[in-house]
């Protein structure tokens, strides 16, 4: 550190000391005030405070967002309007003749080297971020030209550049930039500094054209650590830097080496392997990160790193394994849920709670995930119909809200996969099998709430419960009607008599257990279903049934609506205290 960081650090300790003398001395006067009271002596007058200047040092640039755009602005123009100028002139002396290859190199390293010892006389006399902006335009101009010497085949040819050597000469210029940004505690400079890094492997490669993935993905691996080092000792929020750029680059290699072909001989390429282990490395690395990083106020990057590194895993993951082992895919996310369950309970032991409840969704997201990558058909609705209700179990034994919504959510998808794949999809047998276990699903998920202390269990009690309803509403609508169904012997005519028929005897059902059980839902769904049921006979039955269906579906559904009548009447007095009661 230099004599104007010491300096400035002591003008902040002295203010904070007499911060602390002048608490200290409030509080002795305070007591002197009350020993004086309870002596019944007069207290002491408060003498008047004395405002003291004190002395601070503080650099000489403003902090003021609006005068530190107008730094940015005007900074940034006028360095890129000199660098334009400078090019003018380079560009003119070349076409003159004065400056050979290697001049040209010379002066671009030469520049550069003078443009950092600006940056660095500037920081010294405190100008920190003029002192920045040069250190990066040094820094890029330097990066350039070491760059130059291979990109161009003149520069190459003259000055016998390998790959490796430059390569080797861009990893300079990154990790002199990476000292030259802690040195400021600057996290753009960082940033700006790794950025380089990462590219080194790819613009080189990319001009080699040469295919070889492991430097690129060595070198992308060993920045990401040394990135990850760097936040986890600044508690940088810069957690998602590193994730972003090392896929970008795995995603890179991943379609340039062509992970997902088969050779001619019918065979895996020997690149998945490698291409397999590389993920795995950057998954564990970043899920380290994520767990040592602070959970306090940049617990956003924990989540962030979390999350993008799990589904950068998944993707990039079961896309080989479904390509080459198939058979092992469902295995391979029940592995990924649950190495997040394992993490989440490290999260919880280092109380990070934030992470810890990210990474534990992310166990039962991969959980519900394998379903539909291992299995098929109504398996797939039938399973997250039961998992919603484990979740609902775990959530009432646990006294824990957050598995009960990703129960309310797991259900939802159930049923919501079995009203539009499910009921179109299948046939009867399966089709029916689907119906019938999301509707015992509903109705235990209901049943689990009326016996727990979930939090808003009363209203989803109900949600539930007419859910159930529902979808049994429309598999007695979908398995009568179907001429290949359950009744396929059966005319048409006789099938629209009978749906008609089971949805009254269904309405009639749910409008007396919506007394029973006190559940205004259960009752209004009823009666709108039999609201349905006259407007169904009335509209269609009436129109589009022969004398003798009309005949039978009009008397038996009017007497089931008579026989409710009789009995809401005769025991309405009972009824009504009954309810009363509730």
């Amino acid at each position: 550190m230099g004599v104007a960081d010491d300096m400035k650090k002591l003008g902040k300790n002295q203010l904070a000391l007499h911060q602390s003398f002048e608490y200290l001395q409030k509080k002795v006067k305070a007591l002197e005030r009350r020993v004086a009271t309870l002596e019944g002596r007069e207290p002491e007058p408060e003498p008047e405070p004395v405002k003291k200047k004190v002395e601070q040092t503080s650099v000489k640039e403003t902090h003021k967002p609006i005068e530190n755009l107008g730094f940015k602005i005007f900074g940034g123009v006028g360095f890129a309007l000199i660098l334009l100028g400078i090019f003018f002139l380079y560009r003119y002396a070349v076409d003159q003749g004065w400056i050979g290859i290697l001049g040209r190199i010379v002066l671009g390293i030469v520049f550069s080297l003078v443009i950092l010892g600006a940056a660095e006389v500037f920081r010294k006399k405190e100008y920190v971020k003029f002192s920045q902006l040069l250190t990066g335009g040094g820094l890029a101009l330097l990066y350039f030209t070491f760059y130059a010497t291979y990109a161009f085949r003149e520069y190459r040819e003259a000055l016998g550049m390998t790959q490796t050597m430059n390569f080797v000469l861009l990893l300079v210029v990154m990790v002199v930039a990476v000292v030259l940004a802690l040195r400021q505690d600057s996290m753009l400079l960082t940033c700006f500094a790794f950025l380089m890094g990462y590219l080194s492997p790819i613009l080189i490669g990319i001009i080699a054209q040469s295919g070889n993935y492991h430097v690129l993905l060595i070198a992308t691996l060993i920045l990401s650590v040394g990135m990850a080092v760097i936040l986890w000792k600044k508690n940088w929020p810069l957690g998602s830097f590193p994730v972003v750029i090392s896929y970008l680059i795995y995603a890179f290699f991943f379609a340039e080496e062509r992970v997902l072909r088969y050779t001619q001989d019918g065979t895996a390429p020997d690149v998945v392997g490698p291409a397999f282990v590389y993920l795995l490395l950057f998954w564990l690395l970043f899920s380290v990160l994520s767990l040592v990083l602070k959970d306090d106020k940049n617990h956003i990057q924990n989540i962030l790193i979390s999350v993008g590194n799990a589904f950068a895993f998944f993707g990039f993951g079961l896309a080989m394994v479904w390509e080459y082992l198939h058979s092992w895919r469902g295995l391979f996310v029940i592995l990924i849920a649950a190495a997040y369950l394992f993490m989440a309970g490290l999260a919880k032991r280092r109380e990070l709670k934030n992470l810890f409840e990210t990474l534990f969704v992310l166990a039962i997201t991969f959980l519900t995930i394998t379903i539909p990558v291992q299995l098929q058909g109504a398996w797939i609705t039938a399973a997250w119909a039961l998992e919603g209700v484990l979740l609902l179990k775990a959530s009432a034994k646990l006294k824990h809200n957050g598995l009960a919504i990703l129960g309310y959510l797991v259900l939802g998808i159930g049923t919501l996969r079995l009203l539009f794949w499910d009921t179109w999809q299948l046939d009867y047998g399966w089709r029916t099998f689907s119906f019938l276990v999301v509707i015992a699903a509903l109705a235990g998920g209901a049943y689990v709430l009326s016996r727990s202390e979930i939090a808003g269990k009363d209203e989803m009690k109900g949600v539930l419960g007419v859910g159930a309803a529902l979808v049994l509403t429309v598999m007695l609508g979908v398995e009568i009607l179907d001429r290949n169904g359950m009744f396929t012997n059966w005319t048409s005519n006789a099938r629209q008599v009978l749906c008609s028929i089971a949805w009254a005897v269904e309405a009639i059902i749910l409008i007396i257990a919506g007394f029973l059980n006190r559940a205004t839902a259960f009752r209004i769904t009823g009666l709108l279903l039999f609201g349905l049921v006259l407007v169904k006979i009335l509209i269609f039955d009436l129109g589009a049934l022969n004398d003798i269906s009309r005949t039978i579906v009009t008397i038996i559904v009017g007497i089931i609506a008579l026989v409710g009548a009789f009995v809401y009447v005769k025991n309405k007095e009972k009824i009504k205290a009954f309810l009363e009661e509730g």
